[in-house]
């Protein structure tokens, strides 16, 4: 994947963990000596492991036995969320709450979640908390309601929301982290004898995620299950065979600070222990399915949560001038203040961004700030600024951003997953078939790269490439955006080469040339003879091997 290409060579040398040469099997022979070790790999081939630029490792291990995944993939109901919810009741000890991650409605026909249903349905004397598979979104029951001081006169706390009906009663539905926080730290504190199982969690997901030939990932929100995380993720990193960067998250007041400190970036990055982080993560909007992106034309209202009283629009999370749209309460700074600060300091930005509306003021800021500060511009600077998720976007904001020169990461399962969703109940169909429009983004020079966002969608690298490729929809032969697919080497460059140029880090993983690390997967077969037109994701060659730095951390066994 040398400069994104399909670059194909006949061998590939390793030496201490890095790429010697690649080329012709017998000019390598004649760089080496007769120590070398061949090995003859058949009919099989090599790629670069894949790069994983956004995801979330603690809420990932979480739901690996210390959280109820009752995602559509796992309850494919109503009925059967409800009835795995009333499943786990019996393991819930005296004085523990329930929890329970990935409910989605959207996939679900529809069925909310309420505080009314899941006390009637479930339980209204064990306190129940559940995260929407977006995360921007959460569900409580009374008990916990009660548990948190959370009554009908309490003010919505900074930067989120306690739903309410027309009538202004709580809805039990709690909107972004601000509002979910709270209520998760004293859940926690009281499932304090789970926790142990966090780390069975986390040894599942790093195994699973080798599987899938991933060999680096980025961490897109240290912080925002607690500040603790910070130094979780880091002690991590000491043992894990996979690399880890992390981005912090600056979601509440002055959090990311205390995690990087006030002064500017260290050189080649703030390090702690063997975790790097050159990034700071903010988030201008919320969830384009959950109804909280904020998006240019009105969302379909037929789905339309009633308890978001009208905002049709979505919800913009910054102040920014000529932009106020319920921004939150004890922020004195813009969005556009909050990223130069941390550019200034040496941080590269990503901004979490789902709606076009959304996306206009994260350019708007990143032109702004180029425009009065041109050596924090990309081309100055080589520091590629991301916009994270850009699903519902405008042809002109695809070249908007090529022409700041700023990288978008997308979630491919938007399109997967979600795909008849916001084509026929979300957003429509002329700004549904524009999700996620890889196409666009390669036509004007994007750095785009794709993301499972774990635990929104399992890490799956190979099925974003087929997403990308043949825009199918999951369960269906039906597609989404045809037009915007794309021939096989962009599709690889997604997990490839562009995500590692985002995070940072292409001078070491992402492409296998000399000098970089020996990262790299073994297909049991050739990408360029598959069907993609009539294969199936299950139909496409498995990983075999996964090596990271010259030695192997995974192996397919039959």
């Amino acid at each position: 994947m040398s400069n994104g290409k399909l670059s194909a060579v006949e061998a590939l040398a390793i030496k201490d963990g890095k790429v010697l040469a690649t080329g012709p099997l017998l000019y390598l022979k004649n760089i080496t000596d007769s120590s070398r070790e061949l090995r003859d790999i058949g009919d099989n081939i090599i790629l670069p492991g894949f790069v994983e630029p956004h995801l979330h490792i603690m809420l990932s291990a979480l739901l690996k036995g210390y959280l109820l995944d009752i995602s559509p993939l796992r309850t494919p109901t109503f009925e059967a969320a409800i009835a795995a919810l009333n499943a786990e009741l019996p393991n819930v000890k005296p004085g523990q709450w329930l929890f329970a991650h990935g409910y989605d409605p959207s996939r679900l026909d529809w069925h909310d979640l309420s505080m009314k249903s899941l006390d009637k349905e479930v339980s209204s004397t064990v306190p129940i908390l559940i995260i929407n598979a977006s995360g921007h979104l959460a569900y409580a029951n009374s008990k916990a309601f009660a548990l948190a001081n959370v009554t009908q006169d309490t003010p919505d706390p900074e930067g989120g929301e306690y739903a309410r009906d027309s009538s202004g009663k709580l809805t039990g539905v709690l909107v972004e982290a601000g509002a979910i926080s709270p209520f998760a730290a004293i859940g926690e504190a009281a499932n304090i004898a789970r926790m142990p199982l966090i780390k069975d969690g986390l040894k599942e997901v790093l195994s699973q995620w080798l599987e899938k030939g991933v060999t680096t990932v980025l961490d897109a929100g240290l912080g925002l299950t607690a500040l603790t995380e910070f130094d979780l993720i880091a002690n991590l990193t000491e043992c894990s065979p996979i690399r880890i960067f992390g981005a912090v998250a600056d979601y509440k007041p002055d959090d990311a600070q205390r995690m990087l400190g006030s002064g500017p970036m260290p050189s080649g990055g703030f390090k702690k222990k063997n975790l790097t982080v050159r990034t700071v993560k903010l988030f201008s909007d919320g969830s384009t399915q959950g109804f909280t992106a904020a998006v240019k034309q009105d969302y379909r209202l037929e789905h339309f949560p009633a308890y978001f009283n009208n905002r049709t629009k979505g919800v913009l999370v910054w102040p920014d001038a000529n932009q106020v749209d319920g921004g939150r309460d004890g922020y004195n700074t813009t969005l556009r203040e909050e990223m130069l600060k941390w550019m200034q300091r040496g941080y590269q930005i990503m901004v979490h961004s789902n709606g076009d509306r959304s996306s206009q003021v994260v350019m708007d800021a990143y032109e702004d700030i180029f425009a009065a500060y041109p050596e924090l511009h990309p081309r100055r600077s080589g520091i590629i600024h991301r916009i994270e998720h850009f699903t519902v976007t405008e042809r002109s904001q695809i070249r908007r951003a090529g022409k700041l020169g700023l990288g978008v990461s997308h979630t491919m399962g938007h399109v997967y997953y979600w795909g008849n969703v916001f084509r026929n109940a979300v957003l429509g169909r002329a700004r549904g078939e524009r999700v996620d429009p890889v196409a666009d983004d390669a036509a004007y020079d994007l750095v785009y790269s794709f993301n499972s966002d774990s635990p929104v969608t399992d890490v799956n690298p190979l099925l974003w490439v087929f997403t990308a490729i043949t825009r199918r929809i999951f369960k269906t032969a039906d597609t989404l955006g045809r037009s915007q697919g794309v021939n096989l080497e962009r599709a690889l460059r997604g997990v490839t080469s562009n995500p590692a140029k985002q995070i940072l880090h292409d001078n070491q993983v992402g492409t296998l040339e000399a000098g970089k690390q020996a990262d790299f997967i073994m297909l049991g077969g050739d990408l360029r003879r598959f069907n993609w037109k009539n294969g199936t994701p299950d139909e496409i060659p498995r990983v075999l091997e996964t090596w990271i730095g010259g030695i192997r951390r995974f192996l397919y066994t039959a």
